[in-house]
């Protein structure tokens, strides 16, 4: 999801680019435990007939699925911030509790659209400035890329030396 947004007096850009994931922490939870629930249920009664390596199967099970959709869950709360200003871009990078942060000149700011080397892999958003360089959402689906493209290009276009330099 990309969403953006103009200061009140129209001098800064605010562009925010979150991660698609429906699933929140109670639904999370209640996963967990409707698959706990029917996984340990069969095993229990397997385990009832004799089958008791079973039940120590499915607790490993158990845990090592929540383990690891849990990671994906934290991963997958990621978001841009992206403030651009007369002078600078500041750009806020959060992935679940991690924060980078990363300053570009406005000025001479250029925003492209990389194709990678592989084919099948999806273009890269780079923004450039004086040999600095940021990529930006990558964990945006193609049609949100392009969308940030354009927003960027919009709220750069206002204050950069480089008009002709922000190509399609």
């Amino acid at each position: 999801m990309v969403v953006t947004a103009q200061s009140s007096d129209g001098s800064d850009v605010r562009i925010l680019a979150r991660g698609n994931f429906s699933l929140g922490a109670g639904g999370l939870v209640n996963l967990l435990l409707a698959l706990a629930v029917v996984t340990l249920g069969l095993a229990g009664l397997l385990a009832w007939r004799g089958y008791w390596p079973v039940l120590l199967i499915a607790v490993v099970q158990i845990v090592l699925v929540t383990w690891i959709l849990a990671r994906a869950w934290e991963q997958a709360w990621v978001a841009e911030e992206i403030v651009i200003g007369p002078q600078r871009i500041e750009i806020t990078h959060q992935r679940h509790k991690r924060k980078r942060h990363c300053e570009l000149e406005t000025a001479w700011a250029v925003v492209e659209l990389r194709q990678p080397p592989v084919a099948w892999y999806e273009p890269r958003v780079v923004l450039r400035s004086r040999g600095l360089r940021a990529e930006l959402g990558q964990f945006l689906t193609l049609e949100e890329r392009k969308q940030l493209v354009a927003y960027l290009r919009r709220a750069i276009a206002q204050h950069s030396a480089m008009q002709g330099a922000n190509r399609i």
